[in-house]
């Protein structure tokens, strides 16, 4: 179950931020004119995507080599799929009510990444006066339920806390560049990356540090985040560091909007 919480995080194991079409202006952000199509990560197929999007300019699917994300809309409701590919099978589904500004109120996943005794979970999401998530729950029934807090400085998420049965499980804290905007709307910290604002506005800007504490004060890991951007300020490449030390680039494919 513990194993379960923590890759909710990583669920959608892909990194990077995406250009979407029906993307809200916030924060005196300019208008994009560029999609985000595909990115390639390497050394790490399975950390590469392929995107597909509809007429709104929504992502209604994300596909690498080793799975399939599919994303359905209705006017009020939301069905995320995915799909193993070398199991051919659904391994996570998420059915969720949304709000009249296509944010996610509540859901029920089921997650079957083993193929015995799936989970249900319950989703719970609540949102700040300026449209942030600001706390997320997660119901395991008997297996316990984990609050996920979200803190906020000038636009951006700066504490993320994870609580488990009301003791704290453990702490995100971030850092980011002032002078680079998040032009793309993904984050990766937030359900499903955040994925077409399904849940809220996204910071301001792009990240450029997050360090995981445990809750005995133990550091998990800590990430640094470098950025090449495009006139218009969207990132083309991002390097991951752990320390000095390089973890994975990715290099991002852009189109003109049509």
């Amino acid at each position: 179950m513990k194993w379960l919480v923590v890759a909710g995080f990583a669920v959608l194991s892909f990194t990077g931020y995406v250009a979407c079409r029906h993307m809200k202006v916030q924060h005196g952000t300019p208008v994009i004119r560029k999609n985000l199509v595909k990115w390639e990560s390497k050394g790490d197929a399975t950390a590469s995507a392929q995107l597909t999007k509809d007429e709104q300019g929504r992502i209604t699917g994300i596909e690498n080599d080793t799975e399939i994300n599919t994303f359905r809309y209705w006017s009020d409701s939301l069905m995320l799929l995915e799909h193993a590919k070398p199991e051919t099978r659904v391994v996570y589904e998420f059915k969720g009510k949304l709000d009249n500004m296509g944010r996610l109120l509540s859901g029920v996943a089921i997650a079957a990444y083993a193929d015995y005794n799936p989970d249900t979970v319950y989703h719970r999401f609540e949102y700040n006066a300026t449209g942030g998530l600001v706390k997320e729950f997660r119901d395991y029934g008997k297996d316990g339920i984990y609050i996920i807090t979200y803190e906020y400085k000038n636009g951006d998420v700066v504490k993320i806390c994870t609580w488990y049965n009301n003791e704290l499980y453990n702490t995100k804290e971030l850092e980011y560049y002032a002078d680079k905007k998040n032009l793309t709307g993904l984050e990766d910290f937030k359900f499903r990356k955040n994925i077409n604002n399904l849940v809220g506005n996204t910071s301001r800007h792009l990240v450029k540090k997050i360090t995981s504490v445990a809750r005995g004060g133990k550091i998990n890991y800590s990430f640094n985040y470098e950025y090449e951007t495009d006139m218009e300020g969207l990132p083309v490449k991002l390097i991951t560091k752990k320390g000095k030390k390089v973890s994975t680039v990715t290099t991002y494919f852009y189109e003109a909007k049509t």
